[in-house]
């Protein structure tokens, strides 16, 4: 009995053996990555996995990332729940030879979560910065009763608002809104942070984004630019807001403004129109518009984008001018005084077709404008220093310029999302009519005595028909060079090749009247050619993605053609052109909420037709003009590295950020002076290459938040050098500025007051080797100071003040001080009705004043208006979000 009972067990045993032996021959290894709707990783989400006979449960690490080492069965159940996303769950087959398994990414959706009104105070970190992401919470900050986005961003460090709604993130446009990931009606910055209502922000994110199709497949390369992603409230995904203002000022200005939106989270629609008016001595305007948009998700996959816009505009306008030319034989002061007179009617349609699934992207687009323009100007010119000329001119000139562009991408993953592939081609056709009339009168004087020595009258019609078209296409394939159980990160090399082939026609005849009126065609002042353009680009570049850190590098090879041919004498031009650059970019991810970038890019500009021809353009008869059939293709590289650091404890937050940019071939004018048949001077421009043109700067800002982070101090600036190289007179000459500008900010937020002050200088200075000494200083210290006072809901007072003290120009500057005043009140059930009185510009100081320097010339430009006006809106506002409604108004002032 007791070796019948071992054989038992021994049977016993090995069959138990068996058993976990088969038991471990079918595990299999189930690994995901679980992301959101802007495709970033989600931490810490709750994660089932049921077969038929076994539960397992796990969460999501910082990358997204899970991984189920032991799965009894090829096919089973997933269960995905986190706090405020809607829950996920799918059954799954695997193939039974497959031992190790990645799941496609899993996107979860956020979920409106409905609360009873619970009053919860805690302390909340104003930024968190990611690699490609400065993420700001908009519970940091204080939001006033009919606060908009745009009072938001202004409190937000390293983001600047102008007075029209243009948004930069240290020191770049922001060109992109979204809204919870998701691209917001005509997803134009400026043209929403001033009507969404900032109660219902979480968060607003500042991104660098490569475009979707570099999001889907992972290939980020080149230049990023700057997107606004604002995250709603839960509950706050929809809403219909818009609304109704009317203005007069004491300027004689008048504006009416309307709009709407009804935004349905998969669909958007939006209207507008405007109209105004201005009648004052030194402007004239009358402009109107309308403007529609719709965007809807047609299927699950796909979505429908389209607007349009209609205007329709008459300005007048008076502009100063002063220029100073630097030559070897002297210098040119030219005075410059202009009336403009126009009148344009524009018409622009948009279309779009967006979508992707797993596997494939896709985009398709065409835009159409019709712009047709009429334009009556008066200048007068008046040089004096080495020329001593007075020209006065009055020219009408007729425009018509109708154009069409398209353009479809394709991307699809293959192989387990490990490799890529991209196709695409674009399209446009566009033209232009144009005729002008210009009567110029030319008087000069002796060099010595200034006395009036002749004149000469040059009347002539000038007339051009252009057309051009073009083509153009992309592949790109991408291989993953990691293996497919590696969850660590990707990398991956990818080959591209573009091309693009465009053809134009221009055609422009001159008549020129003659004293006794007699009219007749001027062969020399016209042109008859056409141009084709054929450029290649083929690129290898490696990348790799990690979690913390991420980089790129590659190569450009990029060969071009020129072919030109004068209908009228059948001489051609041929320009070839082979260039090479590479590129790098470098994104690295601190543990304790910093991040470091780094990015060089190279590319290529193959020089303008009109600087290649030979052919003498006399159009204008004070300078001729003369192509270099020998100019070769400009090389331009950039190069940018930034440092943002947050610091938790001690509410510190560092940015700072250093770029430049140098050229090889760089192409320039070359100027000399001629004697005419009149024996006075006039200029002949050709054109030529050179090389020692470059750019270096920095800009830095500090700040430090105290008291709850209602209380933000700052130092920021920026500090630039740039070195120019030209000719004038056949002679290589080199300039060189330097512009720095620092400042301190003292902003105080609270939600019955708010005051701010800003004290800045700037200092600027050029140096030419023409004179061989410092030409123009130009200093600038300014005071400013903004407050505002909230007694109720209801009522609001808002006051600033500046002055500036300027040095330098040549033009009056002043040193203005300019106060405005200003007081809003609101009426009706949630304050829908709003009244606003404006006094701007109170003791009438106020100018447009700015400076350029190009080459060897430094310009100086004033425009004329009236500064000093009080101006009276009336506004109706509809603003409903999500499930109740909202008491925020619309705009507190409207002007153009």
């Amino acid at each position: 009995m007791k070796k019948s009972n071992n054989v038992c067990f021994l049977l016993f045993f090995i069959l138990i053996t068996f058993s976990f032996n088969a038991l471990a021959q079918s595990q299999f290894k189930i690994s995901g990555n679980v992301i959101d709707s802007l495709k970033k990783p989600v931490e810490g989400v709750s994660i089932r996995l049921i077969t038929d006979k076994d539960t397992l449960r796990s969460n999501s690490d910082a990358k997204g990332n899970f991984t189920f080492a032991k799965v009894s069965r090829n096919k089973f159940y997933l269960s995905i729940t986190g706090l405020g996303y809607k829950p996920f769950a799918s059954i799954y087959e695997i193939e039974s030879s497959k031992k190790n398994a990645e799941l496609d990414p899993i996107m979860l959706k956020a979920e409106s979560i409905k609360l009873d009104d619970v009053e919860v105070k805690v302390k909340v970190d104003p930024i968190k910065i990611k690699k490609d992401t400065i993420e700001y919470n908009a519970g940091a900050y204080t939001i006033r009763e009919n606060d908009k986005v745009e009072d938001l961003l202004k409190q937000l460090q390293g983001i600047e608002v102008d007075e029209k709604g243009a948004v930069t993130a240290m020191g770049k446009k922001m060109t992109k809104l979204r809204v919870n990931g998701e691209d917001f009606f005509t997803s134009n910055v400026e043209d929403y942070i001033r009507q969404l209502p900032a109660d219902i922000i979480a968060k607003l994110q500042v991104i660098d984004d490569y475009g979707d199709e570099a999001n889907f497949t992972g290939i980020k390369t080149g230049t990023p630019q700057k997107m606004l992603n604002l995250v709603t409230k839960p509950g706050m995904d929809k809403g219909v807001f818009g609304g109704a203002n009317m203005s007069s000022a004491t300027n004689n200005a008048h504006n009416l403004n309307t709009n709407g939106s009804i935004w349905k989270k998969t669909k958007q629609i939006g209207f507008g129109g405007r109209y105004g008016i201005t009648n004052n001595e030194f402007t004239k305007m009358n402009n109107g518009g309308l403007n529609g948009n719709i965007r809807d998700k047609i299927s699950k996959e796909f979505s429908l984008n389209g607007s349009y816009n209609f205007s329709n505009g008459t300005n007048r306008s008076i502009q100063s001018n002063y220029l100073e030319t630097f030559n070897p034989q002297g210098t040119i002061y030219d005075l410059r005084e202009s009336a403009n007179n126009s009148n344009s009617l524009n018409n622009n349609i948009n279309l779009g077709l967006n979508g992707a699934t797993k596997k494939n992207y896709f985009n398709a687009s065409l835009a159409g404008s019709i712009a047709s323009v009429q334009n009556d100007a008066f200048s007068t010119s008046n040089k004096t220093g080495f020329i001593r000329q007075d020209l006065s001119s009055n020219s009408g000139s007729r425009n018509s310029n109708p154009n069409l562009n398209g353009s479809i991408n394709w991307s699809r993953r293959l192989s387990n999302n490990k490799r890529s592939l991209s196709m695409g081609f674009n399209f446009g056709t566009n033209g232009g009519n144009s005729s002008s009339t210009i009567n110029d009168m030319i008087r000069y004087y002796n060099e010595t005595t200034n006395i009036l020595v002749k004149d000469s009258i040059l009347n002539r019609l000038v007339e051009n028909n252009t057309s051009s078209s073009n083509f153009g296409g992309n592949i790109q394939f991408s291989n993953s060079l990691k293996k497919a159980k590696d969850s660590t990160g990707y990398s991956f090399i990818n080959i591209s090749y573009r091309f693009s082939l465009s053809r134009s026609r221009n055609l422009q005849t001159t008549t020129v009247t003659n004293p006794f009126g007699n009219s007749f065609v001027v062969d020399s002042l016209g042109q008859d050619y056409v141009s084709n353009f054929i450029n290649q680009n083929i690129s290898i570049g490696y990348n790799t993605n990690k979690n913390r850190i991420s980089y790129n590098v590659g190569v450009n090879f990029s060969p071009s053609i020129i072919i030109g041919k004068y209908q009228d004498t059948g001489q051609e031009l041929r320009n070839y052109q082979l260039n090479f650059s590479p590129s790098a970019n470098l994104s690295y991810q601190f543990k304790d909420n910093g991040n470091l970038s780094f990015g060089y890019n190279g590319y290529t500009n193959s020089p303008d037709f009109n600087k290649l021809q030979p052919i003498r353009n006399n159009n204008d008869v004070q300078n001729q003009i003369i192509g270099n059939p020998d100019l070769k293709a400009t090389s331009s590289h950039t190069a940018d590295f930034s440092y943002n650091k947050f610091d938790v404890k001690s509410k510190l937050s560092v940015m700072a950020g250093l770029s430049g940019t140098f050229a090889i071939n760089s192409v320039v004018s070359n100027t000399v002076f001629l004697r005419d048949t009149l024996n006075s001077l006039k200029q002949q421009t050709t054109y030529e290459n050179v090389n020692g043109i470059y750019n270096v700067g920095g800009n830095y800002s500090l700040n430090k938040r105290m008291l709850d982070n209602k209380l933000s101090l700052s130092v920021n600036g920026n500090i630039a050098y740039s070195h120019n190289v030209f000719y004038t007179d056949n002679v290589l000459n080199r300039s060189s500025g330097i512009n720095v500008s620092n400042g301190f900010n003292f902003n105080l937020n609270q939600k019955k007051y708010s005051f701010n002050t800003n004290a800045s200088y700037s200092f600027s200075s050029n140096t030419y080797s023409v004179m061989n000494q410092n030409i123009k200083n130009v200093q600038v210290l300014a005071l400013s100071g903004s407050a505002s006072w909230i007694p109720s809901k209801r009522f609001r007072v808002n006051a600033s003040a500046s002055k500036s003290l300027n040095f330098g120009y040549s033009l009056y500057a002043g040193n203005p001080l300019l106060v405005n005043m200003g007081l809003n009140t609101s009426f009706l059930k949630g304050n829908k009705l709003l009244f606003s009185l404006q006094a701007n510009d109170l003791f009438n100081q106020g100018a447009l004043f700015s400076t350029s320097i190009s080459n060897n010339s430094i310009s100086e430009n004033r425009t004329r208006f009236i500064s000093r006006f009080i101006q009276a809106t009336l506004s109706y506002n509809l603003s409903q979000f999500g499930n109740k409604r909202s008491k925020i108004n619309s705009n507190i002032n409207t002007e153009e």
